[in-house]
């Protein structure tokens, strides 16, 4: 007992005299403690094998647009008489948009249908005074010229008069469809225009949903395979459409990248909720299996390895993949439902998961870890 007193009081003494050196010390022994101590296991991170739906898609980006469209526009200048429609009207097929100014072209009809009068009255005159013959039944090569000149005044005089009535026709426009009025750029009659001034209109049941697949993956894409699409304007809302349309011809995309344009028409517009522009997130669904086994895509190693948990350590099993997506596999064999396989097979290792801070001062302080059995 005296001697751990003695050395009790010899320690105190040697502190109080060498505050510095006993503080390092100290300070040392701590972080030599600290050092040596091992770290904490890691968690090993497990998910049940369960049944469930796998799909395989596609996801794209793509933008609604219309299958009919037109731009409509005169053939010819001219003030604008009468304006019956203005941006964000319906139309019917063939009903009037615009009319310009005809007063010009009727007095210029007016007086080619007089010289076709004129012209009609000669012939029927020569004709008469040739005993109704044609050119071909005249008595000789002077009366042929003259039948057959007066057959071609006939045949001009009647071509000018369908010529006006044309340009006649071509100042009033119609819409070879019906649908909106999606641009006018002109709001008023009274006004000059060109062949410059457009209305377009758009039929607003003929949308369709397009999007660029590059040409990686064009051979997966089919017609008539669903299409799950989000539209920007309803995130909550998924549509359900099927692919209709895929392009023969590829083209160069903004990065400059091949793609083809595939389209999937949109459901019934009858509200006008759905508007050309609206732009969306897609899947396309190539492939689908219906309650089968899956894991996760990141548990696998080396596309037929998994490390399952058991109640005594963790074990390494070969198995067999089917379809798989991104995120998830099918499982065709080798484990069952209930199992449980490691989400991140690099967290568990054949010797620990766990050590010291620093291996070389850790490695004569190891704690077991998680270890395969055999």
């Amino acid at each position: 007992m005296n001697k751990i007193n003695h050395f009790k009081n010899t320690v105190i003494n040697f502190i109080d005299r060498h505050r510095i050196w006993s503080s390092a010390i100290i300070l040392f022994v701590l972080f030599m403690l600290f050092i040596a101590s091992p770290a904490p296991p890691k968690p090993v991170l497990t998910e049940k094998v369960k049944k469930g739906d796998l799909v395989q898609s596609i996801s794209i980006t793509g933008t609604v647009t219309a299958e009919k469209s037109v731009d409509l526009s005169f053939q010819i200048a001219g003030k604008l008489a009468w304006l019956g429609v203005r941006k964000g009207d319906y139309v019917d097929t063939y009903q009037a948009i615009a009319v310009l100014d005809q007063r010009s072209a009727q007095k210029t009809l007016e007086k080619t249908l007089l010289d076709y009068s004129l012209a009609r009255s000669t012939f029927d005159e020569t004709l008469e005074d040739n005993q109704n013959r044609t050119p071909q039944e005249a008595l000789n090569n002077e009366v042929k010229r003259i039948l057959e000149r007066n057959q071609w005044n006939l045949e001009k005089a009647v071509n000018s008069v369908e010529l006006q009535d044309l340009v006649k026709q071509q100042s009033v426009l119609t819409s070879p469809i019906a649908g909106i009025v999606t641009r006018a750029d002109v709001r008023v009659a009274g006004v000059n225009i060109t062949g410059e001034t457009v209305f377009t209109v758009t039929d607003p049941e003929s949308l369709k949903f397009t999007m660029e697949v590059d040409e990686a993956d064009i051979s997966k894409v089919k017609e008539n395979q669903k299409v799950v699409l989000t539209l920007d304007p309803f995130p909550d809302k998924n549509l359900e459409l099927l692919l209709d349309s895929i392009d023969f011809v590829t083209h160069s995309t903004s990065t400059g990248g091949n793609a083809y344009n595939v389209e999937a028409k949109m459901p019934p517009n009858t509200d006008y909720q759905y508007r050309v522009g609206m732009n969306g997130n897609a899947q396309i669904i190539i492939a689908r299996k219906d309650n089968v086994l899956i894991i996760p895509l990141s548990s696998i190693v080396n596309d037929d390895k998994v490390i399952v948990k058991t109640k005594a350590d963790f074990r390494r099993k070969t198995i067999k993949i089917g379809l798989a997506n991104d995120i998830s596999a099918q499982v065709s064999s080798g484990l069952e439902e209930g199992d449980e396989v490691v989400i991140e097979p690099s967290s568990v290792t054949l010797d620990t998961n766990a050590g010291s801070r620093f291996p070389s001062i850790g490695r004569f302080l190891r704690i077991p870890g998680a270890r395969f059995g055999r």
